[in-house]
């Protein structure tokens, strides 16, 4: 056996080198992300640049003569704000000196000691109440859905009775033509009917207008009967000759008030601004229906071309992977 050398250094005599330190847990190499260039891009688009400019050009022309067949619609427009609170005697100021116990009373019997409020004008004007009562007197279902009307014979022209627009359909059919927005700012109502003839535009809005003040004389009526019958309650059983004279002076208040309600002109709403006919058409708007058009049909045109150029790559990548000299082991 061979002696070992005594120059050669053992293993545990042998000085350590410098550590190599590990990479952080998980080691990967990132693989690298392909890289779109704005270059290839473009001369991508280039080379389908035909394609793009067909497709935008027929897309503009129909939204182009969409925008000229459109039926154009009209608008007619009105202003109303809630009636001026008027002093209508002694009794309201009376109750209004009682301070909590005084607005209880009034409360109790109808008495109004503030202004009159908007918003119930306009959930008014919004209710089905209304528009059923607007359409069923003034016969507007074969105005909103003439399409499905025979002047002629007087009758609808579905195959389905039942398929006829009934007020539901109406109400529906109003959504996109009726509208009210209360200008909480300016305390007034703004009224809008668009339809295609400006004439029956101004004339629906007006029937909308005087079915909501004979509503709301209706209303007013029945309260201020209602109240009286309970101020004459009150009176069967009040000790108090204070109380008593205070009832008397409500129930000669709530005569005033419904004399007053019987002029429904004044007392429903005030009109600022009253329906006007109006010379401009509203709809449709053929600049901008245009300027969409050309620019959906623009990029309609890029991602078809983008998508077609994706589809022959990937028929190219799967070309090669099936051809025979890539199977070849």
């Amino acid at each position: 056996m061979p002696a070992v050398s005594s120059d050669t250094p053992s293993q545990s005599s042998v000085a350590p080198g410098p550590q190599v330190p590990y990479p952080p847990y998980p080691f990967f190499v990132p693989q690298e992300d392909d890289e779109i260039n704005l270059i290839d891009l473009l001369r991508m688009l280039w080379k389908r640049k035909w394609l793009i400019v067909l497709v935008t050009v027929l897309g503009a022309s129909a939204a182009g003569a969409y925008a000229l067949r459109a039926t154009p619609l009209y608008q007619a427009r009105a202003v109303i704000a809630p009636p001026e609170q008027k002093q209508s005697g002694g009794a309201s100021a009376a109750l209004a000196a009682f301070g909590g116990f005084g607005a209880e009373i009034a409360g109790s019997l109808g008495v109004s000691l503030g202004g009159a409020d908007a918003n119930r004008l306009e959930a008014l004007l919004k209710s089905h109440r209304l528009i059923e009562r607007v359409v069923e007197k003034n016969q507007l279902l074969p105005v909103l859905f003439e399409d499905d009307w025979d002047p002629a014979k007087k009758q609808w022209t579905v195959k389905d009775p039942e398929d006829a627009p009934n007020i539901w359909d109406a109400e529906k059919e109003l959504e996109a033509i009726y509208r009210v927005k209360n200008n909480m700012k300016a305390g007034v109502l703004d009224l809008s009917f668009e339809f295609k003839d400006p004439e029956t535009a101004v004339k629906i809005l007006r029937h909308f207008l005087a079915e909501l003040a004979v509503i709301m004389q209706e209303d007013e009526l029945k309260k201020i009967e209602a109240n009286r019958k309970f101020s004459l309650q009150q009176l069967k059983s009040a000790t108090d000759p204070m109380i008593v004279a205070k009832l008397q002076s409500l129930l000669s208040e709530q005569v005033e008030k419904a004399m007053m309600a019987q002029n429904v002109g004044s007392f429903a709403y005030e009109l600022i601004d009253p329906p006007a006919v109006s010379d401009q058409k509203v709809k449709p708007k053929r600049g901008l229906i245009a300027v969409l058009g050309f620019t959906a049909a623009a990029f309609l045109g890029v991602f078809l071309s983008l998508f077609i150029e994706w589809v022959q790559n990937m028929r190219l990548v799967e070309t090669k992977n099936n051809s025979p000299e890539t199977m070849k082991p």
